[in-house]
């Protein structure tokens, strides 16, 4: 603006100053024949120095007020046009100076409401932006953008900490190259393929362990139906793969474990029917097996029942002081019989005030459980030494045996319904699988926490920490 100005002006003052010179010449001329005919030559000196005079002040005026006129009319423009260059270069902020209600100031007006409004559009887009990569950082699934040319363009954080990967392996690349799995490959080229939503659940190797997702494909279509690129989603369900196993290995193991004791109801029973019920010592036997069974098998269903109310919301507790020290004599007493059959040698350690808040019925479960199951893994002549301590505002049960121990990947799932250190020797001592799946259940209904230490061919050591008061 301001060069077409300059060069305009030169233009028009180059030829207003030949024109005046014209003028001045041809004036001169005249007045010197008409006006000044027989003028002395000083008249004529005078008369050329007024009218050259007259002319250059005149030339000057014109000159002065040409540029006022057109700084007037061109500077609005300028700060249009400069207000629209920063708006093409992304400066939504900038404004121009409203100067008057002619053209140039409703022109400068009109910018300036377009750049509001540009600003408004670009802080609601960018908050509409800021929302969704908020949304999907944080979303619980992974998630992967591939463009229609199979290039990777965004990777969520949760994809990469679940699958440790860094964002400059993947964005940018070919989805095929980045990818390290060929079931996600052909999963991507099958939707590609079929502009459908396809879904697959699949098992990748994640560092060193195997985890299970839930993967869907789904194209991005616009509004022309026409492909735009493809979106990953990562659906983690290791854990519930893990709950479905256990749901299995819980039926399985219920099944197999009743399935036993009635095969060995039925046969007997048959076997009696057959004949052997005249032999008075067959009878006798068959029939002592059968109580037996029938009493594993009414073991098995009482533990099933009682984890089944542990587990209920409504379960509870009948709270009332406990006398532990006696709690645990009589358990003792229940067990002596067992511990003199292997000749175990029991020793008992009370220390302190053993009184606590609990259900004395289910505490006694609990002790009973340990100490039975302590005897059950000591060999004969072994020791099984329990210490009942009062600790600030808590009694520790501990129970140590020198029996066969536990290896260490065993331990976390000792807990477990019907999981079996020793199958046979469990199954042979009439356990039902359940024991320590009831005492951790009802130790924390008491509120309280159990631990277990052990080594193979040392022993193990369970734990018990009951607080004396209970929590509400």
């Amino acid at each position: 603006m301001k060069r077409f100005r300059s060069r305009f002006l030169n233009a028009q003052f180059v030829i207003l100053f030949f024109v005046f010179i014209i003028m001045v010449v041809f004036l001169g001329n005249l007045f010197e024949g008409i006006l000044f005919e027989g003028a002395n030559p000083e008249a004529l000196s005078n008369m050329w120095l007024i009218l050259i005079f007259s002319f250059a002040t005149a030339f000057l005026l014109i000159i002065f007020i040409n540029l006022r006129i057109s700084n007037q009319l061109t500077k609005p423009l300028e700060g249009a046009l400069k207000v629209a260059n920063e708006l093409a270069s992304g400066n939504f902020r900038a404004r121009t100076y409203e100067y008057k209600l002619d053209e140039t100031g409703q022109l400068s007006h009109a910018l300036n409401i377009l750049a509001r409004n540009l600003q408004n559009m670009t802080a609601s887009y960018e908050m509409q932006q800021n929302r969704l990569m908020t949304l999907i950082e944080n979303m619980d699934s992974g998630l992967v953008l591939i463009d229609p040319k199979g290039y990777i363009n965004l990777v969520n954080r949760f994809y990469k900490e679940t699958f440790q990967v860094d964002s400059d392996d993947y964005l940018d690349v070919l989805y095929y190259e980045a990818l390290p799995y060929q079931e996600i490959v052909r999963l991507v080229e099958e939707t590609l393929l079929t502009e459908q939503t396809v879904r697959k659940q699949v098992e990748l190797q994640v560092g060193i362990e195997m985890r299970h997702f839930d993967v869907s494909g789904a194209p991005i279509l616009d509004q022309d139906n026409k492909l735009k690129g493809v979106v990953l989603v990562f659906h983690d369900i290791t854990e519930l793969k893990k709950l479905e196993q256990m749901r299995k290995d819980f039926v399985a193991n219920v099944s197999h474990e009743l399935k036993t004791p009635v095969t060995s109801l039925k046969g007997f029973a048959e076997t009696l029917l057959d004949g052997a019920m005249e032999n008075q010592a067959f009878r006798t036997r068959f029939l002592n097996i059968i109580l037996d069974e029938s009493d594993r098998l009414q073991s098995l269903i009482q533990d099933l029942l009682d984890l089944s109310k542990m587990e209920q919301k409504h379960f509870s507790l009948n709270w009332q002081d406990v006398e532990l020290k006696e709690l645990i004599a009589d358990c003792i007493l229940l067990t002596q019989s067992k511990a003199e059959k292997k000749s175990i040698e029991v020793t008992v350690d009370y220390d302190g005030d053993l009184k606590v808040k609990g259900d004395s019925n289910r505490l006694k479960q609990v002790f009973l459980n340990l100490i039975a199951n302590s005897l059950t893994y000591t060999p004969e002549k072994g020791k099984v030494a329990i210490s009942v301590k009062e600790k600030s505002g808590a009694v520790a049960f501990v129970i140590s045996d020198n029996g066969i121990g536990i290896k260490k990947e065993e331990l976390p799932r000792i807990f477990e319904r019907f999981y079996r250190v020793d199958k046979a020797r469990s199954r042979n001592s009439g356990g039902t699988g359940l024991g320590l799946a009831i005492v951790k259940h009802l130790v924390e209904a008491h509120n309280g926490k159990i631990e277990v230490e052990s080594e193979v061919g040392q022993g193990t050591t369970f734990k018990i920490t009951l607080l004396k008061n209970r929590l509400f």
